[in-house]
């Protein structure tokens, strides 16, 4: 029968706390990045599909000729769009969620950028309405510029 004395009883104490230590330190090492990546993944790919409603829900297609666009398979034909609605600045944000970048021009308008996986979106406000949305493919650069009038719609 082994006899455990005072010795043994601390040499085992330290033993588990290192234990622990080391198992913390990997958690922080290893698993707790990993862990952020895939949340922030996931926080990517929700903001790509808030962008995608958004603009389903804001942006339609007027009546009018149709324009050629450049695009990475070639020439393409496209109709003009339009703003169905002109929301507020909060409502596009209580939406989208808080925007990656925010800039104020120099007549006071806002420019509120959001960006997914995919497509970035930045939106103009003038007075806190909704006049212009900007939507970019971060793939091939091409998008559209979409205003109140057709007149001013441009693809890129």
């Amino acid at each position: 029968m082994a006899r455990w004395g005072f010795g043994s009883v601390r040499a085992r104490a330290i033993v588990i706390q290192v234990a622990v230590v080391a198992g913390v330190i990997l958690w922080f090492k290893l698993a707790l990045p990993q862990i952020q990546k895939e949340r922030a993944a996931d926080r990517l790919a929700r903001r790509e599909q808030k962008i995608e409603s958004f603009v389903q829900s804001t942006v339609v297609e007027s009546g009018g000729e149709e324009s050629e666009v450049s695009t990475v398979e070639g020439l393409k034909r496209v109709r003009p769009r339009i703003l169905r609605i002109t929301p507020a600045v909060g409502d596009v944000q209580e939406a989208l969620g808080a925007p990656d970048e925010s800039m104020t021009d120099f007549s006071g308008g806002q420019h509120l950028t959001w960006i997914g996986t995919r497509h970035q979106l930045e939106a103009a406000f003038d007075k806190g309405r909704l006049y212009a949305v900007t939507l970019t493919d971060l793939q091939t650069g091409h998008g559209m510029t979409v205003y109140e009038s057709r007149v001013r719609y441009h693809p890129f």
